[in-house]
């Protein structure tokens, strides 16, 4: 995924969802959104990974 940040990918993730919720995408990119969908998730979930590992990397060395 080229540059992004999670604040960006949780904007465009949740625009589609509001896209798909009320039936604002065509049956032609359905698929497409889907998919694009998926890797913003899949982006989101390691990125707060991330943050919670280092997080609890500062506390436990204090």
């Amino acid at each position: 995924m080229a540059k992004i940040t999670y604040d960006k990918a949780f904007t465009e993730l949740n625009k589609i969802l509001n896209d798909l919720q009320n039936d604002e995408v065509s049956i032609d990119l359905l698929a497409k959104k889907s998919a694009r969908a998926n890797e913003l998730l899949k982006f989101c979930k390691d990125k707060l990974r991330t943050i919670e590992e280092q997080v609890a990397e500062t506390f436990e060395e204090e």
